[in-house]
């Protein structure tokens, strides 16, 4: 059983064909962000949008495992514009959140400051 003081955790995170947004609980799954349970503003819907988007377009479906960005300052811009968003959605979401984000460059979820 989960205490209700303990934070809501969601994880700002690229996958292919999902939403950026995965709430943080074992039977949770991806989440639009514009899901009206969040609340979060229409600029930062679209723009966690977009960034899932430009994510899909590198696919490769003849070959996924050779998906990938065409230069690396375009993987570095991505996953830095990501940065920019999980913090933009944890000062929407305020207390009671617990944001993290996944860093590609990193391959490793990082705590957003100010969440929680």
């Amino acid at each position: 059983m989960t205490d209700q003081h303990e934070p809501r955790g969601i994880r700002v995170l690229a996958d292919y064909q999902c939403h950026p947004l995965w709430l943080v609980h074992p039977d949770a799954g991806d989440l639009s962000p514009e899901d009206p349970s969040l609340g979060l503003s229409a600029d930062l819907a679209g723009r966690l949008a977009d960034w899932a988007a430009e994510y899909d377009a590198i696919l490769d479906w003849d070959d996924p495992a050779s998906s990938a960005f065409a230069e690396p300052e375009a993987e570095e811009a991505f996953y830095a514009l990501g940065r920019t968003l999980a913090e933009r959605l944890a000062e929407e979401l305020g207390g009671g959140w617990r944001v993290t984000y996944f860093d590609g460059r990193l391959r490793r979820d990082v705590d957003v400051p100010g969440a929680a």
